[in-house]
């Protein structure tokens, strides 16, 4: 019985914190997908170490919601054009000069908010480099469906939905995302995949142009020494990648952003553990008739 209890009070305590965990999760705003700087599990080195691709990376400005900095990294790109969902049709887009710090870049208008689409491009003889990411403004905005339709450039990645709002991607899930070649779907193309937490990987569009990404687990597991770990709304970089020879020149094309961990991580491997100790409590009682009826033939 002393067995049983330790058991039921260990189960108690381990699901306490994922359950609050993934409530925390859903109430987290769905700015800081892209808006605040990615959390990265101690001892893993700095993002500009973990892939050789073209990123494009930013960071919200303080205080503001319609702001923010954007930073072109592996390639050099003099500017960043931002595409919107909404707003005057002479400012759904427009080009930022980058200058030391980066390009500021601002929402389509004041009020109008959702994802914006971002784009740095490096073209040098006969090799263009894009990088692109999706960056979310805190305030009200049409869905980004028909802004994502419209082809940018010549090689493209593009989500296949972006998150919705109060989401974002996530350990073990998966997702679509559609390679375009000029405006086409493009099949059979490898869409490399590699992550801040060192997984690399890699996935074949189909006859549709479409790739499925299967975000990987690999944020550290939680342990209670590691609050950062336990924390579900720490973010992960992860960038998207590929490559292809058109028209004379060769492409290469990117997308960054942030994934999290999954919140029922924890939870899942508390009850593992539970029933595992359960399983041996139950089976005590089992070795122990047999030990006794051993002992007694043995006797005999």
């Amino acid at each position: 019985m002393k067995a049983l209890f330790l058991i039921l009070s260990l189960t108690s305590l381990g699901l306490a914190t994922p359950t609050l965990a993934q409530h925390d999760h859903g109430a987290a705003p769905a700015a800081s997908a892209a808006s605040a700087p990615p959390g990265r599990p101690a001892g893993r080195p700095p993002a500009r170490d973990w892939t050789g691709q073209p990123l494009l990376l930013g960071k919200a400005e303080r205080g503001s919601r319609t702001t923010a900095m954007l930073t072109p990294r592996g390639l050099a790109a003099t500017s960043v054009a931002v595409y919107a969902s909404a707003g005057p049709a002479e400012r759904r887009k427009l080009d930022y000069p980058v200058g030391a710090e980066g390009a500021k870049i601002e929402s389509v208008a004041p009020k109008i908010g959702n994802y914006h689409w971002l784009v740095a491009r490096e073209e040098s003889g006969d090799t263009v480099r894009v990088a692109t990411t999706a960056w979310y403004f805190g305030e009200p905005g049409d869905s980004p469906t028909d802004m994502l339709a419209l082809p940018k450039h010549e090689l493209e990645i593009v989500p296949a939905p972006l998150p919705r709002e109060h989401r974002s991607y996530r350990e073990a899930e998966k997702w679509r995302f559609l390679v375009r070649l000029n405006g086409q779907p493009l099949a059979g193309q490898t869409v490399g995949m590699e992550t801040e937490l060192g997984s690399r990987s890699a996935a074949v569009s189909d006859v549709s142009g479409h790739a499925t990404i299967v975000f990987p687990r690999d944020f550290k597991p939680a342990s209670g020494a590691d609050e950062e770990s336990n924390d579900p709304r720490s973010r992960a970089r992860f960038v998207l990648f590929a490559e292809k020879e058109a028209d004379g020149k060769r492409y290469l094309t990117t997308f960054n952003y942030t994934y999290a961990q999954d919140p029922d991580r924890n939870r899942s491997l508390t009850w593992g553990v539970a029933f595992g100790l359960l399983g041996m409590v139950a089976a005590t009682p089992l070795l122990r008739r047999r030990q006794q009826n051993e002992g007694a033939n043995g006797h005999a």
